[in-house]
């Protein structure tokens, strides 16, 4: 038994197919298919059934999943403790930005991270919230920043904290908006979200809760689209409250009322990962600048 038939194993339980269990690996699905055919057939005994749904676990597949789980995190807490005897982190680390780097931190974040860890290499990569899991799981991101909580059992997820939104619209609408109740902007036209995106769930809710019907001029699911349409004069939406200060004047936006509702921000990771050095050393470093608001 090989430790690589492990790892594609684990990745088809986890993933229930074939070809994603592949793109997760980097391998082709053949190669993938024959480690798991190999292991079956190592074993005696059938690990997977085929079904209309995908790649599901028979009930030995399920006992021995979890033995494999045990394994693999044995194995990086392993190679996690060797690199600690070497006295160092190693090689670079891809962490998924979901929005402004401002609202993130990120500045606070590189300074301590160069300043404690110089020979570990940070790249940003931008990833949506809706999108982080997806990255994580075919290993184009480390770790990531993220608005959702993923369904995901093998997904870490770390509340790092609130973000505070406000309605904003541009400034040659101040005299209409100035002063008005959450009902009389409810009348206005608004820049809406996608579905998917977290900003839609707390609109929703929002007109909800006023028992209001939006006026959706547009929907759009990009930060720097939303900030270009209402600096246009499109309508009204929402942004966070620190990224209208930073940038207001410059799109020509100002702040109308400040939500009572905020937006939580995670970090994410995979479970079968967290004990990478790596990962531990930049999970620690963003928790402790969210934690003391400095570095």
């Amino acid at each position: 038994m090989e430790l690589y038939q492990l790892v594609s194993f684990v990745a088809v339980a986890e993933e229930g197919n074939m070809t994603r269990a592949a793109s997760r690996l980097n391998l082709t699905q053949p190669a993938v298919s024959a480690q798991v055919k190999a292991l079956e057939e190592e074993l005696r005994l059938p690990l997977f059934q085929r079904t209309a749904r995908g790649m599901e676990l028979t009930e030995e597949g399920h006992l021995l999943k979890a033995r494999a789980d045990v394994i693999l995190q044995g194995v990086n807490e392993f190679n996690s403790e060797a690199e600690k005897l070497r006295g160092g982190a190693y090689g670079g680390i891809i962490l998924g930005v979901n929005t402004d780097p401002l609202l993130l931190r990120l500045k606070d974040v590189y300074t301590r991270l160069n300043r404690e860890y110089p020979d570990l290499t940070l790249t940003v990569q931008e990833a949506m919230s809706w999108d982080v899991v997806g990255k994580l799981n075919t290993g184009r991101i480390d770790l990531g920043f993220s608005y959702i909580v993923p369904q995901d059992a093998g997904v870490d997820v770390q509340l790092l904290g609130e973000i505070e939104l406000t309605i904003v619209a541009p400034e040659s609408w101040r005299e209409r908006v100035e002063g008005k109740s959450a009902k009389e902007l409810a009348g206005f036209p608004w820049v809406w979200t996608s579905d998917y995106c977290p900003m839609n769930a707390v609109l929703t809710d929002f007109f909800e809760s006023i028992e209001e019907k939006p006026v959706k001029a547009i929907v759009v699911d990009q930060e720097a689209s939303i900030l270009n349409l209402v600096s246009d004069g499109v309508g009204l939406s929402i942004m966070p409250s620190d990224k209208v200060q930073d940038i207001g004047s410059r799109y020509r936006i100002i702040p109308v009322r400040t939500l009572d509702r905020k937006l939580a921000l995670h970090l994410l990771c995979l479970k079968r990962r967290r004990m990478e050095l790596k990962i531990t050393i930049l999970s620690d470093l963003i928790n402790a600048v969210w934690n003391t608001g400095c570095f």
